[in-house]
């Protein structure tokens, strides 16, 4: 009887780790198609917050033009000049039909620096004003997992800072821990709660 109950704790104990190993190589697998998903949108941005109505007797790609040559980058040579815009469009509402917030703009640039130029003015001004008041701001495309993943990331952060270990995100969907003189790159969310734990309770040691 002993015996039998010895062998089954093995076989579970086997079944867990197999488990265990098909859902980490799932997880890795998940995460390679992702990031080739991202590859595919790195030359596009997304403009939250620009009112509809701007488009009244003029084009989206009209209105996205005047924004970057008169707001985001007016120290062009020439503001409005080539932007390299390839294809522009609001994306369809996620939320009710009769949302009051207006729908994002997806942009896609032939020019992979004027999008980095953008987006580098985005970070430094963190949002952008209009003549009525009203603001915007200028994202990085990604997946729907990224973006998960990244915001996931960004919540870990500040637990990171008050255990003693300085985090912030790298490469968009990345968080990078600096840990006893070691820098750490993590991809995995799950994989980054363990290691802050493990954090903490060498803190507490």
């Amino acid at each position: 009887m002993e015996q039998r109950v010895s062998d089954l704790e093995d076989t579970n104990n086997q079944v867990e780790t197999t488990t265990s190993r098909v859902q980490s190589e799932l997880e890795n697998l998940q995460n390679k198609l992702d990031e080739i998903e991202n590859r595919s949108r790195c030359s596009n941005l997304r403009f939250v917050g620009v009112p509809e109505e701007m488009e009244a007797g003029s084009s989206v790609i009209k209105v996205v033009s005047e924004l970057i040559g008169k707001i985001i980058l007016p120290d062009r040579s020439n503001p409005e000049g080539d932007l390299s815009i390839m294809r522009v469009h609001r994306v369809p509402f996620v939320s009710p039909v009769n949302s009051k917030y207006p729908r994002t703009i997806l942009v896609n640039f032939g020019d992979f620096r004027i999008k980095e130029q953008i987006h580098s003015q985005d970070r430094k001004a963190r949002e952008f004003k209009l003549d009525d008041g009203s603001r915007f701001r200028v994202f990085s495309d990604m997946s729907v997992a990224a973006a998960h993943r990244r915001r996931e990331f960004v919540r870990l952060i500040d637990d990171f800072k008050r255990s003693g270990a300085p985090a912030g995100i790298v490469q968009l969907t990345k968080l990078k821990v600096l840990y006893k003189g070691q820098a750490k790159v993590f991809q995995n969310v799950q994989e980054t709660r363990n290691f802050l734990q493990h954090v903490k309770k060498q803190g507490n040691s």
